[in-house]
C-alpha cells in the first residue's frame, strides 16, 4: 500500500491527487448503499437521496478544483537542516485570481523520502491578488541530500469529504546534517590552552631548536660568534617551527559488514558531529579526516559547517579486512604534531568509540 502511494504522489500521469476524509469514505459508503437499496427496491425517495449525495461529490470535486486554481507555492530554497530536529521553513502562496479568494489552503514541499513528518503550513484565506506567509515544519529522520520533487498545494473545500492536491514542479535539495548531541565530560580529551604551540622542527619561532652552517639569506644577528671562532665556516642559530594548535578527528568510514550496520555506522558519524562541534565552541582548530577525503583544520562556525556538511553525505564503503586497513591509511591525519582523535565503526553490535593517547607524532596507538 506505502509502494502504491508513493507511485500515486510522484506519478505525473495523475495530475490531481484525491484521498478521501473519515467523513468522504463514509458519504461514498452511504450512497453505493442508497444505489444499490433504490436498484432493489424501486423506491423513488431512495433515488432522491442516492442523487442528492451524488450531486454532493460532484459539487465537492468541482469547487475544490476551482479553489486551487491559479495558486502558486513559491519554490523551497536550499537549506541546511539537523536529523531527528524539526525545523520551521517559511513558505509563500500567491494567489493570482482576480475575484473570487482561496479557502482552507495547505503548502508543503515533497521529498522523496517516505519517513519525512510534514506539518503543512497552512491559509485560511487567500484574497486574490494577495501574497500569504505560514510556516510548515519538517523532521528528518536520517542525514544526506534530500532532492525537493515539487511544492504541494491541498485543499479539503468545501465540505471536507476529499482532500485535493497539486504538486507544482520545483528544484532544490536540503542538506541534512547527523543530529550533534552534548559530549560528556569523560569523553573530552584534555587540551592545552593557547593559540600556537612549538613544533619538533625549525622554524620561526622564538624557542632555541640547535644550531647548523651559516646559509645564504640567513640573519647575520643570529650567527654564534664564539663557536663560529673554532669552525671554517660561520654557525648560526636555529629556532623552533611555530605553528596553530589543531585537532583532527579521525572517521574510518568502512566496515567489513557485520549486525546492526546502519547503527554503528550512524553512531560513529553522530560521534564524530558532536565532537567536532565541542571542541570548534571551545575555540580549538579542528579538522576532520576520513577515508573518502578530508576538511582541512579551522576555527568559527563556518568550519562547524563545513565539517557536518561532508559528515552528511559521508559514504559507507563495505570491505573486507585488506580494504579496512587501506582505508584506515587513507584517513590518517597529517604527520605535523596535530593531536588525533579516532573514531571507529565498531564491529560488533555494540556502537563504541576510542580516544588515542597522543604524544608528539608516533605516541599515537
Amino acid at each position: 500500500m506505502g509502494r502504491l502511494r508513493n507511485f500515486f504522489w510522484r506519478s505525473s500521469f495523475f495530475p490531481r491527487k484525491l484521498s478521501f476524509t473519515r467523513e468522504g469514505k463514509i458519504l461514498v459508503l452511504v450512497s453505493l448503499g442508497l444505489g444499490f437499496a433504490a436498484i432493489n427496491t424501486g423506491n423513488n425517495l431512495l433515488y432522491m437521496v442516492f442523487g442528492l449525495s451524488l450531486a454532493l461529490i460532484i459539487i465537492s470535486g468541482i469547487l475544490s478544483e476551482a479553489n486551487l486554481r491559479r495558486l502558486e507555492c513559491l519554490p523551497l530554497t536550499s537549506t541546511r537542516m539537523a536529523a531527528g530536529r524539526t525545523h520551521r521553513v517559511v513558505l509563500s502562496v500567491v494567489c493570482g485570481r482576480r475575484r473570487f479568494a482561496a479557502f482552507s489552503i495547505e503548502a508543503w514541499p515533497l521529498f522523496d523520502e517516505p519517513d519525512l513528518k510534514v506539518e503543512p503550513a497552512r491559509f485560511l484565506e487567500l484574497r486574490p491578488g494577495e501574497t500569504g506567509v505560514a510556516a510548515c515544519a519538517l523532521t528528518f529522520p536520517d542525514r544526506g541530500e534530500f532532492k525537493l520533487r515539487g511544492m504541494v498545494l491541498s485543499t479539503a473545500f468545501p465540505f471536507s469529504f476529499f482532500v485535493k492536491s497539486i504538486v507544482r514542479p520545483a528544484e532544490a535539495s536540503v542538506l541534512v546534517h547527523p543530529a550533534v548531541h552534548p559530549v560528556a565530560a569523560e569523553e573530552i580529551t584534555p587540551t592545552v590552552g593557547g593559540d600556537d604551540e612549538h613544533r619538533p622542527a625549525p622554524g620561526r619561532g622564538f624557542e632555541f631548536f640547535g644550531v647548523r652552517e651559516f646559509r645564504e639569506g640567513d640573519n647575520p644577528r643570529h650567527v654564534l660568534h664564539r663557536k663560529s671562532a673554532s669552525r671554517l665556516s660561520p654557525v648560526v642559530r636555529e629556532f623552533e617551527e611555530l605553528g596553530s594548535r589543531s585537532l583532527g578527528l579521525v572517521l574510518v568510514n568502512a566496515v567489513d559488514g557485520g549486525a546492526d550496520l546502519a547503527g554503528r555506522v550512524e553512531a560513529a558519524v553522530v560521534r564524530a558531529a558532536s565532537l567536532a562541534v565541542h571542541y570548534i565552541e571551545t575555540g580549538e582548530r579542528v579538522g576532520l579526516f576520513t577515508a573518502s577525503g578530508h576538511v582541512s583544520p579551522g576555527t568559527g562556525p563556518a568550519q562547524a559547517e563545513r565539517i557536518l556538511d561532508h559528515l552528511a553525505t559521508i559514504p559507507v564503503l563495505l570491505t573486507d579486512g585488506a580494504g579496512l586497513r587501506e582505508a584506515s591509511r587513507r584517513a590518517m591525519g597529517p604527520d605535523d604534531g596535530t593531536r588525533l582523535i579516532r573514531i571507529r565503526i565498531p564491529t560488533d553490535q555494540i556502537a563504541t568509540t576510542f580516544h588515542a593517547p597522543f604524544t608528539k607524532r608516533g605516541g599515537r596507538q
